[in-house]
């Protein structure tokens, strides 16, 4: 006999409720502790930066300009925040006067090549015609921006890299030797009662 409205054959039993309670709580907790581990890494990449010098505001920030959908809230946000500090009198110049709808094409889609290739995104994914004006600019903006990354990244790391060996070679310079492990434990008992 088929099942009417308001019959109950459909309702699971309890057993069959706590076995789809229990298949969604273990994906979820499987997805939680993936989750815990790349933001473990994320932490761990967010304190490199810091103690590289970078401001973690800053990272935020180029996150949110990467990720943004409508551009124009981030400028007009600019807009807003360069006039309030004008309120306090703050030497931000006249950047609330700046037009930044009135860039021309070309410049625009050199731009965005250039963040493009800052961002590593690959080539082929210029947006534009590749014979147009403003594909040859976005390409241009790509190669420019890949070489200068790869230069000045490698320079970045090598001063880096130099800051850490001077570190440890003035820690290790300023070692009196009185916390060296083996001088922590006592005279051997035997020794001392000689």
């Amino acid at each position: 006999m088929p099942a009417t409205i308001g019959d109950n054959s459909k309702d699971l039993t309890p057993a069959e409720q706590k076995a789809l309670y229990m298949h969604h709580f273990g994906a979820i907790l499987k997805q939680t502790e993936i989750c815990k581990a790349e933001n473990a890494e994320r932490l761990k990449l967010r304190k490199q930066a810091k103690a590289d010098g970078i401001v973690l505001a800053d990272i935020d920030f180029g996150l949110r300009c990467a990720q943004i959908e409508d551009p124009s809230v981030i400028v007009n946000e600019q807009k807003r925040r360069a006039e309030i500090g004008g309120y306090f009198a703050l030497p931000i110049g006249a950047q609330s006067e700046f037009d930044f709808d009135r860039e021309p094409a070309v410049d625009r889609a050199w731009r965005e090549g250039e963040r493009a290739g800052y961002e590593a995104v690959n080539a082929y994914t210029n947006p534009y015609d590749e014979n147009s004006a403003q594909g040859r600019a976005w390409a241009k903006g790509w190669k420019e921006a890949q070489a200068e990354m790869a230069a000045n990244l490698q320079s970045a790391m090598e001063k880096k890299q130099a800051d850490r060996v001077q570190k440890a070679a003035d820690l290790a310079a300023a070692d009196d030797g009185e916390n060296d492990p083996e001088d922590d434990h006592e005279a051997d008992p035997a020794e001392a009662a000689e």
